[in-house]
Formats: C-alpha cells, sequence, structure tokens
C-alpha cells in the first residue's frame, strides 16, 4: 500500500495570493473564525533562506553547527544534538522505518544569523509572547529538516498558540481537523502514537470519505496557517526543509489564556500569563476584557498552587477529598462505607465515584440544582429521557457534626447513571458539521433523538411547580438574571473572542436594551416551569449498539451492545439509544422555553440548514404559543434567538455557532448573521 500522490489528493484547504489578501479580510475569513488557509505569491523566494537554505547550502555553511534532532521510536533519547553535516549524510543515505527529523527550537541561537535569512508574514507579525524576557517566552520557532516519511503526528500547538509553516524545498502532506473532533485512531492520553507514516496506512485506507480529515499538500514557498486548537498531522513527502513560528494574538488569546491558567503541570505557565496580564494592558488597552480573569479563571491560579483536586498528583489533597465524599454519602445514604472514592471529573465542580450506585457532586451553586431534582427527581421511563435520581443534599462543614450545615460546600449526591457513554459528533463531523455526514441509518438516529429531545423538554417546561416561593419570585429571577447577561454581554464576548472584532465592536447596539424586549411573561410571553439551559449531546446519555449487534453470532448470542460511546468510530455503522438527560447546572425556573430550542438547533443540530429536522423545533414553539396570549410581537423570532445566543452565560454556544456557520468573518452586521442563522426559519 502507498501513500497517496499529489496529483490524487483534494485540496479541500482555501488556497489565497498573499498579495490580493489584506490584513482585514485575513482576520475576518481566517483569523478570528479560526479556519486553516494555504498562502501563496508572498514573496518567499526573496528570502536570502531561499538560496542559503538547501540541504548543499546548508551543509557547507553551517555543516559544523550541532542542531536538534527528534527520534520518534526511542523513549529514553527523543532528542539529541548533531552536527548538521552528519545528519545531511544521513538525509541522503537513510533506509528507516521512522527516520531522524531536525526539528530545532535554538537554531538561532545556535547560528543568530539564520534570523535575518527568513520574514514573518504579514498576518503573523503580532505575538504577545515577545512581551516576556527571553527565559520566560516559550519555545515559538523552529527549523525544520525532515526526510521522506518524517513528520508531525497528530498534535495540537501548546499554550493556545496558533501557527505558520513556510515550506522552503520539497512537499508536506498536511492533514487536519478542527478543534473539537479527535483524529480517529488517535488517543490524546496515550503516550504511544502513530507515526504519520502508520495513520495514512493503518487507519487512512479504512475511513469513509466523510470522515477523513482536511487535506492540502504545501509546494515550496507556501505558508500554511494553522488555527489555535486544530488537530493537525504532517508527512514529508520528500526531503524537506520549513520554518514555523507559534504566536499568541488576538485572534486566540482567550485559548492562550486557558491553556496557560490550566496547565497544572509546569508552574511556569502561570508566571507567564501573571507578566502578560500586567505587560499586554499597556501596549493593547482595548484586550482589557480579555486579559482580565472570570471568576472561575481566579479560582485557578490558588487552587493550582494548593495542590487543589485539579492536580491528580497531588495526594495529600485527594486524601481529604475522599473523607468529605465518605462523610456526604454516609449522611445522604446511610451506612455506605465504600473502600475506594475515586475522582472521575476536574474543573468548575468536583465528582466522585464511590461504586455502581450513586456519585456525590461539591458545587460552586447549588440552589437551583437543589430545588430542580428535588421536582424532578423520580425516574422517567417512556417516551422521554429519564433524569439522574438525586439521593441527597446539603452544605459540608468541616467539624465533627453529624447533621448537614449551611457552609462553604454545598454538595449534592445523585445515582450513577448506568450508561455506554454520552453521545457525541462522531470524527468524521467537519467544517460545519451535522447532518452532511451521516448515512441513511444515522439520519434515522437523528430523526428519534430530535422528536425525543423535544418531548423530555415538553415534560420540564410543564412541569407542575408546587414550589410557593418559586412562583412568586421566578419571574422577577429570570428579569434580574436577562438584565445581568446583557450588561455583561460585550465584556464577556470580547473575552471570549468567538467573533470577528468589527461585530464586537457594534454587539452593544444590537443587544436588547432592558429584559422585557427579550422576554416578557407580563406581555404575553408564556414561561417555562424549568429551561434546562444546556441541551447537547454531551449531556445526552445512552447505549450505542453497532449494526453487526443486531445480527446473531454463529452461536447464537449477540454481542455486548454497551460499547463505550469514547471509543473512536470506524466507519461501521451503529444505532444509538439515548436514556438520559443530565447537567442540570444551568437549569432555570420559569425562563423562557426558546433558550432549550436555541441550545438544541446549535449544540446538537450545528445550524444545519436541515428543514426535517428544524421543522420539529419549530413546531414546538408554534404549539407552545398557540392558543395562548402571546402578544410578543415586538421582536422577531429570529432575533430574540440570536439574542439568546449571544446573552449565552458560558463561552461554548459561540465558539461552535461561529465554527459551525462558514463565512461568518465576512458578514457585516449582526443583522446579517442573525439572518443566515435563524432567518431561514420563516420559511419553514
Amino acid at each position: 500500500m502507498t501513500v497517496t500522490t499529489v496529483e490524487a489528493l483534494d485540496l479541500s484547504v482555501p488556497v489565497e495570493d498573499y498579495q490580493s489578501l489584506d490584513l482585514d479580510t485575513f482576520y475576518r475569513r481566517y483569523g478570528y473564525p479560526r479556519q486553516p488557509v494555504m498562502l501563496q505569491n508572498s514573496g518567499v523566494e526573496t528570502w536570502p533562506a531561499w538560496e542559503q537554505w538547501t540541504l548543499d547550502a546548508l551543509a557547507a555553511k553551517y555543516g559544523d553547527n550541532s542542531f536538534r534532532v527528534s527520534n520518534i521510536d526511542s523513549d529514553t533519547v527523543p532528542t539529541f544534538d548533531l552536527c548538521l553535516k552528519d545528519f545531511l549524510h544521513y538525509v541522503r543515505c537513510n533506509r528507516d522505518q521512522d527516520p531522524l527529523y531536525l526539528f530545532d527550537p535554538r537554531f538561532v541561537e545556535a547560528v543568530p544569523e539564520m534570523e535575518s535569512a527568513y520574514e514573518v508574514p504579514k498576518y503573523f507579525e503580532v505575538d504577545f509572547f515577545s512581551l516576556l524576557e527571553k527565559d520566560t517566552r516559550p519555545p515559538y520557532r523552529w527549523l525544520l529538516i525532515g526526510p521522506q516519511r518524517t513528520g508531525a503526528s497528530w498534535h495540537t500547538d501548546p499554550s493556545g498558540t496558533s501557527a505558520w509553516n513556510t515550506l522552503l524545498s520539497g512537499h508536506k502532506r498536511w492533514a487536519l481537523y478542527p478543534p473539537h473532533i479527535v483524529p480517529p485512531g488517535h488517543n490524546p492520553s496515550s503516550s504511544k502514537r502513530l507515526s504519520s507514516v502508520e495513520w495514512y496506512l493503518d487507519v487512512y485506507p479504512f475511513l469513509s470519505p466523510e470522515l477523513r480529515p482536511k487535506e492540502i499538500v504545501q509546494y515550496p514557498g507556501q505558508t500554511i496557517y494553522v488555527p489555535s486548537g486544530w488537530w493537525h498531522m504532517v508527512l514529508n513527502m520528500d526531503d524537506t526543509v520549513a520554518v514555523t513560528q507559534n504566536f499568541a494574538d488576538e485572534t486566540n488569546l482567550p485559548l492562550v489564556k486557558q491553556a496557560l491558567l490550566e496547565d497544572t503541570k509546569e508552574r511556569t505557565q502561570i508566571r507567564r500569563w501573571k507578566l502578560l496580564e500586567e505587560k499586554l494592558p499597556k501596549v493593547r488597552p482595548d484586550l482589557g476584557p480579555a486579559i482580565r480573569l472570570s471568576p472561575e479563571e481566579k479560582l485557578l491560579e490558588p487552587l493550582k498552587q494548593q495542590g487543589s483536586w485539579l492536580d491528580p498528583d497531588s495526594l495529600d489533597t485527594a486524601v481529604k477529598w475522599q473523607e468529605r465524599a465518605r462523610d456526604v454519602l454516609a449522611r445522604s445514604i446511610g451506612g455506605a462505607n465504600p473502600e475506594k472514592i475515586t475522582p472521575i471529573k476536574s474543573g468548575k465542580n468536583v465528582f466522585f465515584t464511590p461504586f455502581q450506585d450513586g456519585y456525590s457532586c461539591f458545587l460552586s451553586e447549588v440552589q437551583t440544582n437543589l430545588t430542580l431534582m428535588a421536582t424532578s427527581e423520580k425516574r422517567i421511563h417512556g417516551d422521554i429521557l429519564s433524569f439522574p435520581k438525586m439521593l441527597g443534599h446539603g452544605y459540608l462543614l468541616d467539624t465533627d457534626e453529624k447533621e448537614p450545615s449551611k457552609w462553604r460546600w454545598p454538595y449534592i449526591v445523585t445515582e450513577n447513571v448506568h450508561s455506554g457513554g454520552h453521545q457525541s459528533h462522531p470524527p468524521g463531523q467537519l467544517f460545519g458539521t451535522g447532518l452532511d455526514y451521516y448515512d441513511s441509518d444515522e439520519d434515522y438516529e437523528y430523526q428519534s433523538v430530535i422528536p425525543l429531545v423535544m418531548r423530555t423538554l415538553k415534560h420540564l417546561h410543564t412541569l407542575d411547580i408546587q414550589n410557593a416561593q418559586i412562583l412568586q419570585d421566578g419571574h422577577k429571577e429570570q428579569a434580574i438574571n436577562i438584565t445581568r447577561r446583557i450588561a455583561e454581554a460585550v465584556e464577556n464576548h470580547i473575552r471570549w473572542r468567538a467573533f470577528p472584532k468589527h461585530l464586537l465592536e457594534s454587539l452593544s447596539s444590537y443587544l436588547p436594551i432592558n429584559s422585557e424586549q427579550l422576554f416578557d411573561p407580563a406581555n404575553g410571553d408564556t414561561a417555562a416551569s424549568i429551561v434546562h439551559g444546556d441541551v447537547n449531546l454531551e449531556n445526552i446519555l445512552g447505549y450505542r449498539r453497532s449494526i453487526e449487534a443486531d445480527c446473531p453470532s454463529s452461536n447464537g448470542s449477540s454481542p455486548d451492545s454497551h460499547d463505550d460511546l469514547s471509543a473512536q468510530t470506524e466507519g461501521s455503522g451503529y444505532t444509538f439509544t439515548p436514556t438520559t438527560l443530565i447537567d442540570f447546572g444551568d437549569a432555570t425556573f420559569l425562563g423562557d422555553p426558546l433558550v432549550d430550542i436555541v441550545s438544541v438547533f446549535i449544540a446538537i443540530l450545528d445550524c444545519q440548514r436541515e428543514p426535517e429536522l428544524t421543522k420539529y423545533l419549530l413546531d414546538y414553539w408554534r404549539d407552545w404559543t398557540k392558543g395562548k396570549d402571546h402578544s410578543n410581537t415586538r421582536t422577531t423570532l429570529a432575533r430574540r434567538c440570536m439574542w439568546h445566543m449571544l446573552l449565552w452565560p458560558s463561552n461554548g454556544l459561540s465558539h461552535h455557532l461561529a465554527q459551525c456557520v462558514s463565512g461568518i468573518g465576512e458578514m457585516s452586521t449582526w443583522e446579517q448573521v442573525e439572518e443566515a442563522v435563524f432567518g431561514w426559519w420563516s420559511q419553514l
């Protein structure tokens, strides 16, 4: 089996002319939407490196200098220094299955004159890490010399950075998946990785066309832009010489901040962010909201310094949390004293699982969860999804008191739902994603899932709430909540940077002026009893059954149907049976049911113009408003949906929408975005 030739490839990564692509267009089309692009005609042929960095010229000029070489087959000596003339001799003569690769981040320190031999393309001249001192700045530039069959296996670039790579000689084959799709056959948590050649031989041929990555062949003189978070793999199709740099700019600043704050392995990362936090406002005061930490982010630094539950290597803290979890379980279940309590998730809240029947969760915000789960805790079967049953709740006080106390650590205990895992987008769901990448069987799956989700939401939206306090204060709380979100929206979006700069600058004039303009029960809008607030595929648990499982084996038995949904999909068909809706952390009472409809459309249907499936959402909305005093004609449905998306309290929905809607960076106004995403609903 051979690797596909250059001529056989479909160039699915756009190619742009460097001379005609101005900065503003680049940022709108590729920078802010974080989309890869290949650039040509950028004048690389005029660089000194064009002639000075051929293999022969490098050997003649720098042959006695040592450079860093990588050996991907070695666990003990993965990198070492080698004289360049010896390495180039190896390049010409090697027949290794996995050849050595020169990948040197210190080439300028070794040979300072090499810095002036190339130029940084105009789109990438800004690098916020350049504000740091030399000893603090992370590695950011590399000289790459690779013989045929070398390359980089699947990875994302470090510290949330983006990258550009200019090829001086040879040909590189690039493969890319967007951030939310882990490449098939790649396990990010494993130290064992398939090389580029192995992946193309062992995985790629067995992927159906729609499951394959974006691909392009890079020619000498071309520069590829790889946005922050994108999975990418490179295969050198012949002997190559290239130069690459990573950078942090305003298009990826939120991801850089997140990466630096959440890196529990390297404390230098926190120091780097602190320095950026100090220096960046002096040169870019307009980025103040993007630099300021959110309340959740402010927790990360002290927790890391304390060796907290965010650090799995902190054994002393893990023991303390296990003791707390046992205390909580004893209060909630009685007599439960499991030998082993395992943390199953880290992040905003702490989760522990002690055994098959339940898990404890320490929550930063608990009131809505307690009341909601108390209202909905009964097991539901039949034509809607079930909800995890709540086993107990309270406030933990770190004393010997036996009774729950209202103090620092609120908690809930729920049953551990027996499930094959959560539903997720398959690896082939690319670039706008969704139904285009499902075969007929999988389309049928969506035809079943969407009505089931909508029936479940109807159950939540129409629950009979008996709590008088909620009924009395619910509408007022909703108005306060929406007002707060309106006030915080502009700063949130500047911090998240999901949308282009020109749209962010006009956001305040597009948003509603008050809560009543968006949702006003006093003016005819009908409130839902409970709004889930975060309906997405990761919050829907169920079972996966391969199509083969429906066929008895030779001995008459059937294969196990409870496959882990986190396993990679390998092109064979499967069916998914959803059973449970989880994560009510964002749930609210007496809110706008349109919130959940927007969530389903963006997070599950990926904003697809799929009339048959979207009609389930619209039919539900029309049924909800039918025969009711729905006199809210002051705002169109599309406008209200867009407002709800922009007022979402976290960045996930905005980033997902920006990823799904092609060309959003080139839309001049929010009205155009609104029309592209929701405007077509009026035609259904």
